[in-house]
């Protein structure tokens, strides 16, 4: 049986709700997977109870559509209110993460699935650390890489959660290389790719055309395409590609891999293609970690109305990612 360790997330989002309504459309035998969601289950029954969720529960248990749902219960209670920021609600969410990490580092788990946190909530609670993906880097000693995949397309960042003024300061060969390592390996080992075909986009505008349009290309960014080119057998890099037309012109189509600079360049048109859907996981890691593509969604929290795609699609990705790893063991 395949367990997966849920995070409870800002219980004043959409993140409850969407994986309330991703279990009801979950077609696995229920007897292959079991869910364990960190929270207080009376805050849990009140969040379905607001939205007519239909369920049935135990002492330490809910269940939906069949799916048994063990609840471990956090110290940190808190009420629900919908699309409010909160302290609270940011201490409940943090609390549910590093137990349900804890947890799955204890070998209790197989999958870590964690639902969306409020930046501004978890970081009054004190949490200190832009997202999940630093967090998971700290506590697993490892250098994280953060993935977003719909379908084919899948897109990993070489700069994450920092400002756009700070990336070019931050780019430098070495770290080109280390987050290709990754993201290679990756996608052998945990997207079963034998020799995968990897994009690197430009930082700069056309792909700095020649040094007209910045500097960074010319400097080490087209040594660094070719380095990894020559470096990896087993796969085939190309670029850097100008990011507009890579995408606009459906260039994306030819690779099985694209390594953007920093977050909103390869982030925003992953999240167009997959509309809706989409996943982002946590690769580098001993651990299978994935999330669902959106944030809390306060605007549509409490109406019922938030749709569960992104968060199905990463429960059924973490459980293939999950497989191609035991299948390489």
């Amino acid at each position: 049986m395949i367990k997966i360790a849920v995070s409870i997330g800002d219980i004043n989002g959409v993140g409850l709700e969407c994986f309330a309504k991703s279990l009801n459309s979950l077609q696995p035998d229920v007897n292959s997977v079991q869910f364990i969601l960190f929270g207080p289950i009376a805050t849990i029954k009140d969040y379905f109870d607001s939205l007519n969720i239909e369920y049935s529960s135990s002492k330490n248990s809910i269940i939906i559509n069949r799916f048994v749902v063990d609840i471990v219960p956090t110290e940190t209670n808190a009420d629900v209110e919908f699309g409010l920021v909160s302290e609270l609600s940011g201490k409940l969410a943090a609390e549910s993460i590093f137990s349900a990490v804890q947890y799955i580092k204890d070998g209790k788990a197989d999958i870590l699935l964690t639902l969306p946190i409020n930046k501004k909530s978890i970081s009054l609670s004190g949490f200190e650390f832009p997202g999940h993906t630093e967090m998971l880097g700290e506590s697993f000693g490892t250098d994280p890489l953060m993935i977003l995949f719909s379908n084919s397309v899948r897109v990993a960042l070489v700069t994450v959660h920092v400002p756009v003024s700070k990336v070019s300061s931050l780019l430098r060969p070495r770290l080109i290389e280390s987050k290709f390592a990754s993201f290679e390996k990756s996608l052998r080992e945990d997207f079963g790719i034998k020799n995968p075909r990897i994009a690197i986009l430009g930082l700069n505008p056309h792909a700095g055309e020649q040094g007209n349009i910045g500097i960074e290309e010319l400097s080490y960014i087209n040594d660094t395409v070719d380095k990894l080119n020559m470096n990896y057998n087993s796969s085939i890099v190309e670029g850097p590609f100008p990011a507009d037309g890579f995408f606009g012109f459906g260039q994306y189509k030819n690779y099985d891999g694209i390594l953007a600079m920093y977050h909103d360049q390869g982030l925003i048109p992953l999240k167009l293609l997959a509309n809706g859907g989409g996943v982002n996981f946590t690769a580098n890691l001993s651990i299978i970690r994935v999330s669902p593509d959106h944030g809390t969604a306060f605007p549509l929290a409490g109406k019922n109305m938030a749709d569960p795609q992104s968060t199905l699609e990463a429960i059924q990705s973490g459980i293939n990612l999950s497989l191609n790893r035991i299948n390489l063991l």
